[in-house]
């Protein structure tokens, strides 16, 4: 249910896809290259130890995700319309937010603890499941209370649509634990294999129903579900074919990846908030036409995100298998080579937003591109955010992000109390990116000051390591 490409045609998609594919290839080439030059260092080689943990496959799925996640926002839009749109966001919004609220860091503790071999992976693997088990509980719990309340003013199709999300916890929570100790064991192909999965079933049903012509929210929720319910089966599978962990309880292990994950949640729900109280406080005081428009004006400025995702998710996993200095190394030219691309794709982006709108969304939407642009410096912000968070959480420092979180919460919350009223979503398109600098200017302190990575490393041109991209 996360936010998640657009395939305009067989003929027309190709030349990006190559163009991506490219990009795809020398991004890998250029991390490569620089863990190569570790090599004189007499620890583990971080060149194998990185190639082995998958970032052609994870930068892959990213594009994959990519074009999927934004082929499904373009087929929703077109389907339901503005009005549709927005209902749908609210629909998927605020059990997403529960379900958020209620994981408590669990995922990043199971990847962390697998690939530090803290405790044996039995006991990591069933303390996992146990975690799983009381959040799920807790999560229907709690929707079965909130749903009612924030979502009063939409229609009973919105509120059965959102209870159906809402009972689906318990099977991203579970499945989510196997694939992060997919991840953690750097099995990052079968891992891959499990994010793209639930995005694909969802756009192949979408095509369905656009070719059935039926534009119903709730067969648009169902084909959500049912992605999720075909990923979890994939994701098991694949587990049981990597060797599933045998179970063995330990309240030891089960109390350390409980720790670590509260440790971890602060941030993470910061990180929510700031990215998606946006939305909840458009879905609560705003019609949901305006509400349509937003999230087309989110979907297109976020598309160029799929690469520092993968560059964080690669840096977690390499990052926990590496001694301190190279996970170091490792961080600084994952946040280069992420801020090589974000800056040229955020500037095209910026240029050509009109014509992307009216091209792929069509012109009831034309009122997002203002939303859009001011997005685009937040995205490049967001993603920088993010390669920082998961090194440091590859350095053992889960709650370290949680203080930069912590600032871009308030501001968030400040700018939109200040221009929500006053702006609509062209305000909360504002506050959300004043936030987003705000958090990574945060981290970027905290990373020279407290965690021995210098404002030089982030800066090739200075350090006088020259970026291929």
């Amino acid at each position: 249910m996360a936010s998640a490409g657009r395939v305009p045609g067989p003929e027309r998609g190709a030349g990006p896809v190559r163009r991506t594919g490219l990009a795809l290839n020398a991004g890998a080439t250029a991390m490569e290259s620089c863990v190569q030059s570790l090599a004189h260092t007499p620890e583990p080689p971080a060149s194998r130890i990185f190639r082995g943990c998958g970032i052609r496959s994870t930068l892959g799925a990213q594009i994959l995700i990519l074009l999927l996640g934004a082929g499904t926002g373009v087929m929703s839009a077109r389907l339901l319309g503005p009005q549709g749109r927005g209902e749908l966001a609210a629909a998927v919004l605020w059990p997403t937010a529960l379900l958020m609220l209620g994981s408590m860091g669990l995922n990043q503790s199971v990847v962390f603890h697998t690939g530090r071999k803290l405790f044996p992976a039995a006991e990591i693997w069933t303390g996992g499941l146990g975690l799983a088990a009381l959040q799920s509980a807790g999560v229907i719990l709690a929707g079965l209370v909130v749903l009612p309340l924030v979502l009063r003013s939409y229609s009973r199709e919105v509120q059965v649509s959102a209870h159906a999300l809402l009972f689906t916890a318990p099977i991203m929570l579970f499945s989510g634990c196997a694939s992060s100790v997919l991840q953690g064991r750097l099995r990052m192909a079968f891992f891959n294999v499990t994010r793209a999965a639930t995005p694909l079933v969802y756009a192949v049903g979408l095509g369905l129903l656009i070719f059935l012509r039926k534009a119903d929210l709730r067969y648009v929720v169902g084909a959500q579900i049912f992605g999720l319910l075909a990923a979890a089966c994939l994701t098991f599978g694949l587990l049981e074919k990597a060797g599933r962990p045998e179970r063995a309880w330990n309240r030891r292990a089960c109390a350390s990846v409980a720790k670590y994950g509260v440790k971890t949640q602060f941030e993470s729900v910061n990180t929510y908030i700031n990215q998606r109280a946006d939305q909840l406080l458009l879905s609560l005081f705003v019609a949901p036409h305006e509400l349509g428009l937003y999230v087309v004006a989110v979907t297109l400025s976020s598309v160029v995100a799929f690469f520092p995702q993968a560059m964080g998710i690669v840096t977690l996993a390499s990052g926990s298998n590496l001694p301190m200095a190279q996970a170091r190394r490792i961080i600084a030219q994952s946040f280069r080579l992420s801020l090589a691309w974000l800056l040229v794709t955020c500037t095209a982006i910026f240029l050509a937003a009109p014509w992307l709108v009216s091209f792929f969304f069509g012109a009831r939407f034309s009122g997002s591109v203002l939303a859009c642009r001011i997005l685009l410096p937040g995205t490049l912000f967001l993603g920088l955010r993010q390669v920082l968070y998961e090194g440091a959480r590859a350095l053992g420092r889960p709650a370290v992000p949680s203080y930069a979180e912590g600032v871009g919460t308030v501001m968030t919350i400040v700018g939109l109390y200040l221009l929500l009223p006053r702006f609509g979503f062209v305000g909360a398109a504002i506050a959300s990116t004043f936030a987003y600098g705000t958090s990574l200017l945060f981290i970027l302190l905290i990373f020279n000051r407290r965690l021995g990575v210098g404002f030089r490393r982030f800066l090739p041109a200075i350090v006088g390591e020259p970026l291929k991209i």
